[in-house]
């Protein structure tokens, strides 16, 4: 599969990626912009990472760019930073979730993330011979600390719920947020009580992958909240936008769950206002969205078109099914670290535990994505295989395709990220899901055995 991904670069150090493709991709998007545009950039915590972020600034700098060098950074904190500095964009030597011996590239030009085609357009700017490119003339990067402005911002924005009284136990899995998160939520929340696990910076992640969406890399989290009798659990994953939320019993909440509570936090704040949400989300979702007076408006399943619709509607909030969480004061971006400081704050207001909250949330009888392997090609001929075996029900072809059923919904969609596609199903209690998905998997001759086979493993484990 290709290192061009649709809307980011990912792939394998040495065999996939080299330090040239960096120089290489710094030099094209600098060719996007004019000369003396001032544009940041920084990188995870990557073992790689320290070699690749020096070729990016070169290439930048080649083209002419005012190159602010913000270091080993998270995510939101670069994105911050291009606000704050009023650049023309950023970048990100990152693999965000990936595995350690992975890295990629992340950016943004101006205030909306790279389509497939600007991609494409970076891709073939940069596989041009030098002798074909723009000359510009060479400049050099400064370094800048944006640390003190990016904590400041976020005392101001809660000083209201500074005395929340919680017991916090944070799990930055080795990642960007290591020995940062817990000191920038003590300077926010002086209230706090903060434990910590996986608190120190680590270019191999402890030997796994920093993805907080996973519940098996949640068990040391769930074991040291029951161990302090904590509050509250947060976890957040290698480059530090997305957030995963346990309550006190070390209950982990879904993305539905979660979002359900985010929701309540923003409470009569929503009456009037866009909600942007993933259209793998339950069906419980826009309705809780809808019953708090917003409008509800389904996107894509993938990051930046999540992103893109909210700059574009200018909603308040928005959600996807993996722990980005979008908010319009952040022009439509995700923060791990700010939406911990908006469910902090909310369940210190709120006098509710989370646990308490999450017994609220509807119930939701939904599979998790059932993933299954396929290049893009059979990907894509399977979708057309389930539009085809159900064309006579109703069909929202928004990415790949969800049927509409009486008693529930499928969809189908291939992953933006990896070679696989991608199922899940809603329905209203379990034995409808079971006839649902094993109605679903009898049409589909080669490829309803698959789904079944992970609809089992997923929904009635052996044991």
């Amino acid at each position: 599969m290709s290192i061009y991904k649709a809307h980011e670069i990912r792939g394998h150090v040495c065999t996939e990626i080299t330090p040239e493709m960096y120089r290489a991709w710094g030099r094209a998007l600098g060719a996007e912009l004019p000369v003396q545009t001032k544009f940041v950039v920084g990188g995870d915590v990557r073992l790689s990472t320290p070699e690749l972020l020096p070729r990016l600034v070169e290439g930048l700098c080649q083209s002419g760019l005012d190159v602010v060098d913000l270091g080993c950074l998270p995510t939101p904190m670069i994105d911050y930073a291009r606000r704050r500095l009023a650049a023309g964009g950023w970048a990100m030597v990152t693999a965000s979730d990936g595995p350690p011996d992975f890295n990629g590239l992340r950016w943004m030009l101006g205030d909306r993330p790279p389509t497939e085609e600007d991609v494409d357009r970076l891709r073939r700017e940069a596989e041009k011979p030098p002798g074909k490119k723009a000359r510009r003339t060479p400049t050099g990067p400064r370094t800048v600390d944006v640390t003190f402005d990016y904590v400041a911002w976020l005392q101001e924005r809660w000083v209201e719920a500074r005395a929340a009284p919680l017991h916090v136990v944070l799990d930055p899995m080795h990642g960007c947020w290591a020995n940062r998160a817990r000191r920038y939520l003590h300077a926010v929340f002086p209230g706090l009580v903060i434990s910590t696990i996986h608190d120190e910076p680590d270019p191999v992640f402890g030997g796994h992958t920093p993805d907080c969406a996973r519940h098996e890399r949640l068990e040391d989290l769930t074991r040291a909240i029951d161990h302090q009798r904590a509050d509250l659990g947060i976890a957040f994953d290698g480059d530090g936008d997305r957030v995963v939320f346990a309550g006190e019993v070390g209950n982990v909440l879904t993305a539905e769950e979660a979002t359900w509570v985010l929701l309540q936090s923003f409470g009569p704040a929503l009456r009037g206002k866009p909600f942007v949400y993933d259209q793998r989300f339950s069906d419980q979702i826009p309705a809780a969205a809808a019953k708090l007076g917003a409008e509800p408006l389904v996107e894509r399943s993938a990051h930046p078109c999540l992103r893109a619709r909210m700059v574009d509607c200018g909603a308040p909030f928005g959600a996807d099914a993996t722990g980005h969480y979008f908010f319009g004061e952040l022009a439509g971006a995700d923060d791990g670290l700010f939406c911990a400081c908006q469910m902090i704050a909310h369940l210190a207001q709120s006098g509710q535990t989370l646990s308490e909250w999450r017994r609220q949330c509807p119930p939701v009888c939904a599979t998790p994505d059932l993933c299954l392997p396929a290049e893009a090609a059979d990907a894509d001929a399977a979708i057309e295989q389930v539009r085809a075996a159900w064309a006579k029900y109703p069909q929202r072809t928004l990415d790949g395709v969800r049927v509409e059923f009486p008693d529930g919904w499928a969809l189908i969609r291939r992953s933006a990220i990896e070679p696989l596609l991608a199922c899940r199903f809603e329905a209203g209690d379990l034995e409808t899901l079971d006839k649902l998905v094993h109605r679903f998997s009898e049409k589909l001759p080669g490829l309803g055995d698959d789904i079944w086979d992970r609809y089992e493993e997923a929904m009635h484990p052996a044991g």
